[in-house]
């Protein structure tokens, strides 16, 4: 990996923990619109994980649920 792709990597994620810090009412959101929020930043399911305090498997279900409400 190149010195400009991992520094875009970094950026990315720093800007996803940067918009969840700095949100209201961050807190009162569920696992749901975290997972959400922080998958628009094109973190991986593992990060969100991470970041939450759940597992990458609740992850993936969490956001194939909203897939699926999203196309019913």
């Amino acid at each position: 990996m190149s010195d400009a792709e991992l520094f875009e990597k970094l950026s990315s994620k720093m800007s996803a923990l940067i918009a969840v810090a700095l949100l209201p009412d961050v807190q009162k959101k569920n696992t749901a619109e975290k997972v959400e929020l922080l998958t628009r930043f094109g973190l991986s399911n593992q990060e969100v994980a991470d970041i939450v305090g759940t597992t990458k498997g609740t992850v993936k279900v969490t956001k194939s649920r909203a897939n699926k409400k999203r196309n019913d």
